[in-house]
């Protein structure tokens, strides 16, 4: 970034030469992959941005009372050269609340998008937490040690309870798989 000591027109062309920078990088965040880079990245950019501000809002300001006819340290030839510059520093200010404004976007859709993603994680585990709590509860009523269970002097009973087990637990499997939570 330009320093203090550095004339006004080089201080444009540097802070353009940062917009530009700035301006090829939010074209590949919109073409990355949601990740916890890519939002770093985005508040990078964003904090890089904000000094390129800081430093192109005071030119402004100088420029447009270097510009001013009531002022008899400037030369009339001069003028010009001022206006010009002062019109490199509206477009460069403008220009950084246009791509200040552009990472915002992307952030409030990097976030979303995070959240979908979070969103799916949350219904697959939640379909297999249903599914293993078929056979848990089944496990759980037996694991008391009732004496009086009819099943358990029945012949077929570990059969038919383990098929019935299986048996809610695909059919839990395949709803789910239909529905897309697995």
């Amino acid at each position: 970034m330009p320093g203090s000591n550095q004339g006004p027109v080089v201080a444009c062309a540097a802070y353009a030469g940062g917009c530009r920078v700035a301006d090829v990088a939010i074209e590949d965040i919109f073409g990355e992959a949601v990740s916890r880079d890519t939002t770093m990245r985005i508040y990078t950019l964003k904090r890089d941005l904000l000094e390129i501000k800081r430093g192109v809002s005071p030119l402004v300001d100088i420029c447009n009372r270097l510009m001013r006819t009531d002022l008899d340290l400037i030369p009339d030839d001069a003028r010009p050269y001022f206006r010009d510059v002062y019109d490199h520093a509206i477009r460069l200010s403008e220009k950084v609340d246009g791509l200040r404004e552009l990472l915002g976007t992307a952030l409030e859709a990097n976030l979303s998008l995070t959240t979908i993603a979070q969103n799916e994680a949350t219904k697959r585990i939640t379909g297999w937490a249903a599914i293993f709590a078929i056979p848990t509860m089944i496990a759980g009523i037996y694991g008391m040690n009732f004496e009086f269970m009819p099943e358990l002097r029945w012949r077929w009973g570990y059969p038919v309870v383990m098929s019935v087990t299986v048996g809610l637990c695909g059919m839990l499997y395949y709803r789910f798989k239909r529905s897309g939570w697995l």
